[in-house]
């Protein structure tokens, strides 16, 4: 009796002695479109205490990568907090197509829910696309439903997917009014303190000033000139040059103008800070999921493209922001009390006419006259019908029905596919379904196609371009690529549990989520990677 009791009692200490070691709240941020030299190129101008706090007192990952295709927002956000690839977790892009429908259809929308805080259908979405559970899940599965998985963005799929199938709430942007809405798929209304957030219309506030750069411009000497011609102006009629008149610009596309600006990291941090406070995150024995998306840099990015003063000022004011933040959870939850991860969903190419007058090998690829020339070669070879589907994220979708009522074999309709697209100019390969589920070369596209090929979503074919080349134009830039410019991210590991420290090795983003449920005495979401970052934790 007594050695039961020694054991019963032995093993309840043990039990406290991990409950008493897990981070009260895991913070997950994620910032879009980030490239790892972003934190090289303004490491100078940074300020102490966001992202070289973070360096100097976390763990950093330097040679981090996606490695799948397409690299885009959607699928970027499901790795990261899954653990798993796209061929596992099924989000396999931002859109995709869908045979079942005919139609495109969105990552996370959900037409048995309802926009809460909002009259219109933005907040039509949920998780219910994605095949996996993600580190959210696996949080509140671990104190049975008690702790809280909470996810903020500009963007629905950013906000969404993160927290998993459980999430307790999902924020994110009306773009006509500033105001931050959800889903009905977490609640039947807003909370009184979002409610509350949202009369303050800080985005109108922030707006109030413009937007001037943080320093004086000749100071911004990691970047090209204020006015080039590789920059989209945020209007028609206007140029890509300081200073920006935003409640103008607000008034004329929307609050989409203030999201590009540097102050829409300001209002998610805010938020942030709001959530933080008013839903008691951190503040029990039960862990908390906070992810936080920082839509910003993407949207700047996409306009202005990463050698712009612009996208420069926009990090330089996010490393603000991230002091800020860290000051918040310091405060608010307890130093060493939290542990936070940041990264990015992907990365960025450099804009391909900046490169091109640099003599540096890219171009445009015009997607609209491949497909074009792909169905007309189809029809001359194999006689007039409809051979396709749909092309998109670079993938062709055969008309598997017609092929049949033609008593035709697909390999056949792949084959010519693969012949037109190896001889049009951009492309650099062709791997076909057939090629997908058989043993692959050991190449970087050969195993990106494959990562982020679903049997159940994916196109019969899977088109490589070259690098440098890209569907977009000369200004501002894109991404989508196996290429190290779109897969290289940053990937920071900081407080609780977590060793200082760099590792050079390469590191896929599927190992966050392990490393952090190590580091976090939790189980594993099912579908996640096993293998960890070791240096980063502590023995």
């Amino acid at each position: 009796m007594k050695k039961l009791f020694v054991s019963s009692f032995l093993a309840l200490m043990a039990c406290l002695a991990i409950a008493q070691d897990q981070p009260k709240l895991i913070v997950g941020i994620v910032v879009d479109q980030m490239r790892q030299d972003y934190l090289y190129r303004y490491w100078d101008k940074f300020g102490d205490d966001g992202f070289k706090r973070l360096i100097n007192e976390g763990h950093l990952c330097k040679n981090a990568h996606f490695n799948f295709v397409p690299t885009h927002t959607g699928n970027g956000h499901a790795t990261v907090f899954t653990g798993a690839q796209p061929k596992n977790h099924g989000i396999i892009a931002n859109n995709w197509y869908e045979r079942a429908s005919g139609e495109m259809i969105n990552c996370v929308s959900d037409p048995d829910q309802s926009s809460i805080g909002s009259e219109g259908d933005l907040g039509k979405v949920g998780p219910h696309r994605m095949l996996a559970p993600t580190l959210g899940d696996a949080i509140r599965i671990s104190n049975q439903f008690k702790g809280k998985s909470i996810g903020i963005s500009f963007k629905d799929r950013s906000a969404v997917l993160p927290i998993g199938h459980s999430g307790n709430a999902a924020y994110f942007m009306d773009y006509e009014n500033g105001n931050f809405i959800s889903s009905s798929y977490y609640m039947d209304e807003l909370p009184q303190w979002m409610k509350a957030f949202n009369k303050q219309k800080h985005a109108d506030r922030l707006s109030k000033d413009g937007w001037d750069p943080l320093l004086a411009i000749e100071h911004y000497t990691e970047s090209t000139a204020d006015d080039t011609p590789y920059e989209r102006p945020l209007t028609a009629e206007g140029r890509p040059v300081f200073p920006y008149d935003l409640p103008a610009l607000n008034k004329e596309k929307g609050y989409y103008a203030f999201a590009t600006s540097p102050f829409g990291n300001t209002i998610l941090r805010l938020l942030a800070d709001q959530a933080i406070t008013n839903e008691d995150l951190g503040q029990d024995a039960f862990m908390d999921l906070l992810s936080i998306s920082f839509s910003t840099p993407d949207f700047a990015g996409h306009v202005f493209g990463p050698q712009s003063i612009e996208v420069e000022d926009v990090y330089l004011r996010l490393d603000i922001e991230i002091a800020r933040l860290l000051t918040s959870l310091d405060e608010r939850v307890g130093k060493d009390e939290y542990l936070l991860f940041l990264t990015a969903d992907h990365a960025a190419a450099p804009v391909h006419s900046y490169m091109k007058d640099n003599k540096i090998p890219a171009e445009y690829f015009d997607a609209k006259a491949f497909q074009e020339g792909m169905i007309a070669h189809l029809n001359a070879a194999l006689g007039e019908a409809e051979w396709v589907l749909s092309y998109s994220n670079q993938q062709v979708f055969l008309n598997h029905d017609h092929i049949r009522t033609r008593k035709m074999e697909a390999k056949k309709v792949m084959e010519e596919i693969e012949r037109y697209a190896l001889s049009y100019r951009g492309v650099a390969g062709v791997l076909s379904t057939k090629q997908l589920q058989h043993p692959l070369p050991d190449d970087q596209f050969s195993t990106a196609a494959n990562n982020g090929w679903n049997q159940l979503r994916s196109g019969d074919i899977v088109i490589q371009y070259l690098p440098g080349w890209m569907q977009h134009d000369g200004q501002g830039t894109s991404h989508g690529s196996s290429y190290n410019y779109d897969s290289h991210v940053p990937l920071i590991f900081f407080g609780k549990g977590i060793a200082h420290g760099v590792t050079l090795d390469p590191v896929d983003i599927t190992q966050i989520v392990p490393t952090v449920c190590i580091a976090s005495s939790i189980a594993f979401p099912m579908l996640s990677d096993r293998e960890v970052v070791s240096g980063a934790l502590k023995p």
